[in-house]
């Protein structure tokens, strides 16, 4: 009873499994790379409202930021990736259109 990789990931749903975790890893690097720039902006307005003026910047903090952003950004790419080659590999479809037909297959079946 030898199957091909491919076969056996679909069928098992280990393969969706992984890439939901990868779709999600990434969301959740894309979203600290967004947040410290975000924050960013929000603290020099609010300072900027509070003394009714120009509030003083570090640019070394700046850069740092920079970089940190800029590593969650890649991380996040890198997963997304790696989940779209995944899901092309084992279904032939992209991640998101592969996650929708595995929940619609999950919600037709009979589970009694």
């Amino acid at each position: 009873m030898k199957g091909s990789l491919r076969k056996i990931l679909a069928d098992s749903h280990v393969a969706v499994v992984a890439i939901a975790l990868l779709l999600l890893w990434s969301l959740d690097y894309a979203f600290h790379a967004l947040w410290g720039p975000l924050s960013r902006v929000t603290e020099f307005l609010l300072t900027a409202l509070a003394i009714r003026g120009i509030p003083y910047s570090s640019y070394a903090a700046d850069s740092l930021l920079s970089i940190e952003t800029l590593l969650y950004l890649s991380w996040a790419l890198w997963g997304f990736a790696a989940a779209w080659i995944l899901s092309h590999w084992v279904f032939g479809v992209g991640p998101l259109h592969c996650l929708s037909d595995c929940r619609s297959t999950l919600v037709r079946r009979n589970h009694a």
